[in-house]
């Protein structure tokens, strides 16, 4: 027995010690805090200090030092995050996580980003070569100044590879990958379509009937622009007749369903205040970016300063900044402020051929690239590219071709401008760099101390708006005709990635030969609610204000299907139908909101979404096109499928329903039998239940033991995709929520949903987490020093 117990006690030790030993190795991949740390690479000393969040202040002598600082503190607190993002651009992270990525490998390897983004750097200024070099230099030096590696790599049993200067260019083709690339699957349905109804069949009227699929707009998302002129918006397409498509006509129509959770599109919301319409008389920026959510967060907030000093006067920047650039991404400079949306266009272009006659037009040229795989060999990839640009996919069934020409990959498309937005001190000249900026394309909002506003697009837009535009073959635009607008009279801008402009040579330029088919804005519902909001302010207009505006959660858009629903679920629909008489009840009795508790909601919502894909699928089977899983209808198509709802024509219908209301009732009984499944009981499926947010770490899924440690909370959230809140599922929402106002940045706020730091030993690891989720506000401006490090040459 006394053996027993010593064996017991001893395996106790063991595990004790292999335990102390694990967390030491945790604790020693932390950043240091405070004191001094010797750096050759410095011309003088560069003081970090930080806040209770772990929000840092840097303060360096040059552009150059301030550089170095801000790739060492990026490094030291996030450099996995800054891996993950140069490796998906490059198509390289099957050398770290093996034959599981290798999928998304071959797909971004086949545009040879790291190639281009060598160019990109070969072609910056000296100066910003200079920045990005000290950059690389900081991120190696404050990964070397760790006691032990980042702690992802102990757990993946690899060493972090070092920084080079490409890799900070590929964290921005990660953006341009994360921004648009979803839209080449969509342009491909979209030429699918656009052949079938250029058949011979329906020669007379298939642009009516291709303009009613994908429309311009819809009166929701009237810009400001419009608002301020009485500019009149685009009507919608008529419904084209039988001749042009005849739905009815069609056989082996099945019916489909929507998930009731889907992969959105990226969007988000900015808008401006002119200083006439403050409190402070200064302009009044606001922005909140809707991205993918995920742990760490995407931003990094920082404040980055240089002293006045000889000739030169204070640079004092503000905002969040992207591990693995050295730049201010949104934000203030003290002069002027600014925020983005991302801007729906025609940056790219899908070209479908016949294989043969592809090959024999001109000769494809083919580069052999090589993915290393974790574990495996390494598997060859083939690039070929030919005159309609890189070769994407072959369908072997039919022998087509499918080409893909996109401006991101020129090297003329990117470059690091943006660092030049740091000393505008003012809008007029910010909106004179605007042309020169390559970024994968923005919508800008700018505001300054004089209380200027202005929207621009941040991205360079070639001048050529036909198909062959994305081949650089041409001029880009310069500050004479690069969309903008400048102090619309009433004061206001707002974007939400729908139509901003009206001129029809600005919406040439940005959406080039898809500008009359919408070019994906988004539908403009949430837009047409901002500018509601905005209008509706009675007062000078303060942060606070801003803060109340995104945080709108009112159902305005549903309320219409609400009312669909009230009218079609009679009497005689509801007899024999108690599921149908208790749906009917819980949305009669809805709250008008995208809140937590709302089941009438999630029931309006979901029966929206269900009726939505049923017909768009209806309309693709006619058509004899293709689904798969990206056959979500275009964000416009909510004005055809409106028409479609409300004036019913017999031939746009499947054979199978008799009449468009037993269509509708059908979708009814659809959506109940898809909630049934999760919610057996109807009166407790709420909508936040449906929309909880999981924030989760890459590695949380491998390691589930730790996702209590590694993952944010799970939280019930209000708020939906066509309102200002925006939190759409699970892991799609508000990447940071700000308002702030040149020179009086100690007035604005700022929320990103997490921490600072990518180590969940850190105290910083969950900081501000808690209040993004409730909606309440942090300082913009970093607080209170806590800390304070001195890096010394």
């Amino acid at each position: 027995m006394r053996t027993l117990k010593l064996i017991g006690a001893g395996l106790v030790v063991l595990v004790v010690a292999a335990f102390l030993a694990v967390y030491g190795v945790l604790r020693a991949s932390l950043p240091q805090l405070d004191g001094r740390l010797r750096e050759s690479d410095l011309k003088a000393p560069v003081r970090i200090t930080r806040d209770a969040l772990g929000v840092p202040t840097i303060e360096a002598a040059d552009r150059v030092d301030l550089a170095f600082a801000s790739g060492f503190l990026h490094a030291q607190d996030r450099f996995f995050q800054m891996d993950l993002s140069r490796r998906l651009a490059a198509g390289e992270l099957a050398e770290l996580f093996g034959t599981v990525a290798l999928d998304h490998d071959r797909q971004t390897r086949l545009f040879r980003f790291r190639a281009i983004a060598r160019a990109v750097v070969a072609e910056g200024t000296p100066r910003q070569r200079a920045v990005l070099e000290a950059y690389t230099r900081g991120v190696n030096a404050g990964l070397a100044a760790l006691g032990a590696r980042p702690w992802e790599y102990w757990v993946l049993g690899q060493a972090p590879m070092p920084w080079r200067n490409e890799d900070t260019v590929l964290v921005d083709y990660t953006m341009w990958w994360d921004l648009q690339a979803h839209g080449l699957q969509r342009e491909m349905l979209r030429q699918e379509i656009n052949a079938r109804l250029g058949g011979p069949t329906c020669a007379a009227g298939w642009k009516c009937a291709l303009s009613f699929l994908y429309p311009a707009g819809t009166n929701w998302d009237a810009p400001a622009e419009a608002t301020a002129a009485g500019v009149a918006v685009p009507a919608m397409a008529p419904v084209p007749d039988a001749a042009a498509l005849d739905v009815r006509a069609s056989d082996n129509l099945s019916p489909a369903g929507a998930p009731e959770v889907h992969a959105p599109a990226a969007g988000s919301n900015n808008w401006a205040v002119a200083g006439s319409q403050t409190a402070s008389g200064a302009a009044l920026i606001a922005n909140d970016m809707h991205l993918g959510l995920r742990v760490p967060t995407i931003w990094y907030r920082s404040r980055l300063r240089i002293p006045a000093h000889a000739q030169l006067p204070e640079l004092d920047l503000n905002g969040v900044t992207l591990p693995g650039t050295p730049l201010l991404v949104a934000g203030s400079n003290g002069h002027v402020a600014w925020g983005f949306t991302n801007s729906y266009g025609n940056w790219f272009d899908v070209t479908p051929a016949p294989c043969v006659a592809a090959e024999g037009s001109a000769p494809l040229i083919t580069v052999h690239e090589e993915i290393r795989v974790r574990g495996a060999p390494s598997v060859g990839l083939d690039v070929a590219s030919g005159p309609h640009g890189l070769l994407w996919r072959t369908d072997q069934a039919t022998q087509r071709c499918w080409f893909i020409a996109w401006l991101a990959q020129l090297p003329a498309a990117t470059n690091l401008n943006m660092m030049e937005l740091e000393h505008v001190s003012s809008v007029e000249e910010a909106l004179a760099l605007a042309p020169q900026i390559g970024i994968p394309h923005q919508n800008a909002v700018l505001g300054d101390r004089a209380g200027h506003i202005a929207w621009t697009i941040f991205g360079r837009i070639p001048e050529n708006t036909g198909a062959e535009r994305t081949r650089g073959d041409g001029a880009w635009t310069t500050a004479a005709d690069h969309p903008r607008i400048v102090d619309p009279p009433a004061g206001r801008l707002w974007t939400a990635n729908a139509r901003v402009a009206t001129d029809p040579r600005q919406l040439e330029l940005i959406g080039g030969n898809l500008a009359s088919l919408g070019s994906e804005y988004n539908l403009g519902a949430r837009a047409g609610q901002i500018r509601d909001d905005l209008m509706a302010l009675s007062r000078p207009a303060t942060p606070s204000d801003m803060l109340r505006i995104q945080l709108d959660d009112r159902a305005v858009f549903l309320g219409r299907w609400r009312a669909l629903l009230l009218t079609l679920l009679d009497g005689a629909a509801l007899q024999d139908h108690p599921r149908r008489a208790e749906f009917r009840r819980l949305v009669e009795s809805w709250n008008a909101q995208a809140s937590v508790d709302s089941v009438g909601y999630r029931l309006v919502r979901a029966y929206h979404d269900q009726t939505q894909q049923a017909a768009w699928t209806m309309l693709l089977q006619a058509l004899r096109v293709a689904r798969d899983d990206d056959s979500r209808p275009p964000e416009q198509f909510e004005g055809p499928l409106w028409q479609l709802v409300t004036t019913q024509p017999l031939h746009l219908l499947a054979k199978d329903y008799a009449d468009w209301s037993q269509f509708l009732r059908a979708q009814v009984d659809a959506t109940l039998a898809l909630l049934a499944a999760k919610c057996p009981q109807l009166a407790r499926c709420t909508w936040g239940a449906r929309n909880t947010v999981q924030i989760r770490h890459p590695l949380s899924r491998a390691l589930p033991w730790l996702a209590w440690l590694l993952d944010m909370p799970a939280l019930e959230l209000p708020g939906d995709h066509d309102m200002p809140r925006v939190q759409d599922g699970t892991q799609f929402g508000a990447s940071e929520r700000f308002a702030v106002s040149p020179g009086h940045e100690s007035e604005g706020y700022l929320d990103i949903p997490g921490g600072q730091s990518g180590h969940p030993l850190s105290p910083y690891y969950r900081a501000g987490f808690n209040a993004w989720a409730r909606g309440e506000p942090l300082p913009f401006l970093p607080g209170a020093t806590e800390h304070t490090l001195t890096l010394q040459p």
